[in-house]
């Protein structure tokens, strides 16, 4: 069940924002709560396929949604209906002092009338740890993603014939110890990114996107202190490192080169008053090698908690401010700021209810832009049996651009109906 948790983590982070680890288990385990999403109902687990000493687990996902502004463009919004499929894969081995959990993925989009739009999105993961000892765990991680980037994405800066193509590769290992009543933690890893280059939409003219293609080194230390199994101190520290292909050939990509380092502490907690979660605050500083950016820093956090008023309903809580690298070529990077608030309700045995609301505010590092994201959504899942699962999701992206080098302010609405395929 950790593997298949950690692959959850991986398939659904973005590549911006992308742990090169999936986290590892911490001294405080949430077990007194059980958060709305996570119950397993009697009945409605799907067993898997036993496969020798592995579990296979192959899903299909069937969707259709509607989109008032594919393009997210500000004038001249395009609205169309979208089939999206999603066949998935996994396999989890069944030892008993190691796993290996492995993973593949496809999102295929398919309009009925922008064709421009279609893609087909792929990642292949394989995670796996081995125990040395009850104290010692080694972990590592590959994973290799094929994608396109979304017209939503705040690196956007051109509109392109096609959404533009780009590959990642991550690699990383990872050791854990723990000393009673303390656990150290200390990974590195590395993210090669490849990006195609694309063709203006308004006159043809193709958009170098080679100044983009990059190595990301990350490594990171944390250690946890426990008080009691329900309550823990932590320190973490993480140094980032990204250099660019063309930093030979091209001044103003030597001049993204960047270093950001980040040091938080915190707790982590599941307190008897129906809240449990993890509360991190520190520095975080983003430097550049050219001169003409300016380094970026302030206030981290990493901060997400839930709260439990009854046993059907949960809200969680987070917050968040880092430093990132961006692909706006005049920009080294940008600050981020958001926060939302999630609340999940189990209204029926089978039918669960979801609303949330979420901010977002970039500020970019070299031009003058401010972007804030205000986005609302709704969602609703009914568990047919084990085998069939139905959704209807409503979203709205509010993008307000703002400054001399604004790019664009749009709103676009989603819906979605979809049912879910389990064996």
């Amino acid at each position: 069940m950790r593997g298949l948790v950690a692959l959850v983590v991986l398939l659904v982070a973005a590549p911006a924002a992308a742990q090169v680890m999936p986290n590892d288990q911490s001294l405080v385990t949430f077990n007194r709560y059980v958060a709305v999403r996570e119950r397993r109902l009697p009945g409605f687990d799907s067993p898997g396929i036993p496969l020798a000493s592995f579990t296979l687990q192959p899903s299909l996902d069937a969707n259709v949604l509607y989109n008032d502004n594919v393009l997210a463009t500000q004038d001249d919004r395009e609205g169309d209906v979208i089939a999206r499929i999603t066949p998935a894969l996994s396999a989890n081995s069944n030892w008993s002092d190691s796993l290996l959990a492995l993973s593949a993925v496809a999102d295929i989009d398919r309009y009925a009338r922008l064709g421009t739009e279609n893609t087909v999105n792929t990642t292949l993961s394989a995670y796996g740890w081995h125990d040395l000892s009850q104290a010692t765990r080694f972990r590592t991680l590959v994973r290799f993603q094929s994608q396109r980037e979304s017209r939503e994405s705040q690196d956007v800066f051109v509109l392109t014939q096609r959404p533009i193509r780009f590959r990642t590769l991550e690699l990383g290992v990872g050791v854990r110890q723990r000393f009673a009543n303390t656990q150290v933690q200390a990974e590195a890893g590395v993210v090669k990114s490849d990006f195609d280059d694309a063709v203006r939409r308004n006159d043809g003219v193709t958009v170098d996107q080679d100044f983009r293609d990059s190595v990301l080194k990350r490594g990171r230390v944390r250690a946890e202190f426990g008080q009691s199994p329900a309550f823990a101190y932590f320190v973490q520290g993480t140094y980032d490192q990204r250099t660019y292909r063309l930093r030979a050939s091209d001044p103003l990509a030597s001049a993204r080169e960047s270093e950001t380092v980040e040091g938080l502490g915190g707790i982590r907690f599941e307190l008897p008053v129906l809240m449990r979660g993890e509360v991190g605050v520190g520095y975080t500083r983003g430097s550049y090698r050219g001169a003409q950016f300016n380094p970026v820093s302030g206030l981290a956090l990493r901060t997400e908690v839930t709260f439990f008023p009854t046993q059907l309903t949960n809200v969680v809580a987070t917050v968040e401010r880092r430093v990132s690298d961006t692909g706006i070529p005049a920009s080294g990077g940008y600050a981020s700021l958001s926060g939302g608030v999630r609340v999940d309700h189990e209204l029926l045995r089978q039918l669960l209810l979801g609303a949330s609301v979420n901010f977002r505010r970039d500020t970019f590092n070299g031009v003058d832009r401010n972007d804030e994201r205000f986005e609302l959504a709704a969602i609703a899942d009914y568990r047919v049996n084990r085998h069939l699962s139905g959704r209807l999701n409503f979203s709205r992206l509010d993008l307000t651009s703002n400054g001399a080098n604004a790019y664009k302010s749009f709103v676009a609405n989603r819906l979605l109906f979809g049912i879910g395929l389990r064996p």
